[in-house]
């Protein structure tokens, strides 16, 4: 978004050549969930490698199956899998930005090329709980955009089942 005239617009700046990208921010992902759950037990689930394993899913159970690998202490690897064979890895790298802030290098890789978006997810808590506000930008499609929505918002939804439960 343009600072100053607030149209949903990305400016690409060129030397010396200014490129609009039409309809980059609609592509971006914003969510927002409310936990009945403290920030630390929060941070925790979200930048934990093994803990992520736990909730992160995607949106085609039925049709897809991923395997997930701890690549190191703050970075993981989904590799996704079809009846066909092979679809797609995502490799993430979390880095904790703040007290209530994660920020995920997201790279998706697949047959079709390769696309790092960022995730960047911020934790408002109260006596209540925490909400929690994420958005996942940079996507160069709508259908990769769409994906990862749903992934998100089930993935998120599983998340709160488990630490309300608990």
């Amino acid at each position: 978004m343009n600072g100053l005239s607030g149209a949903k617009q990305n400016i690409l700046i060129d030397p010396g050549i200014i490129t609009m990208i039409p309809g980059q921010y609609e592509r971006d992902i914003a969510l927002s969930f409310r936990f009945k759950s403290d920030s630390t037990r929060l941070l925790n689930a979200l930048s934990i490698p093994e803990y992520v394993e736990v909730w992160l899913q995607t949106p085609d159970t039925g049709e897809q199956q991923f395997v997930f690998n701890h690549v190191a202490q703050d970075t993981f690897q989904m590799d996704l899998y079809r009846a066909e064979g092979y679809q797609a890895s995502i490799y993430a790298s979390c880095r904790v930005v703040g007290a209530n802030q994660v920020s995920y290098t997201w790279t998706t890789t697949s047959p079709l090329g390769t696309t790092e978006t960022l995730v960047d997810i911020k934790l408002l808590c109260g006596s209540e709980g925490c909400v929690l506000a994420l958005k996942h930008s940079g996507f160069k499609d709508a259908v990769e955009s769409a994906w990862c929505r749903r992934m998100w918002h089930q993935s998120l939804e599983k998340l709160c089942r488990l630490i309300d439960k608990n």
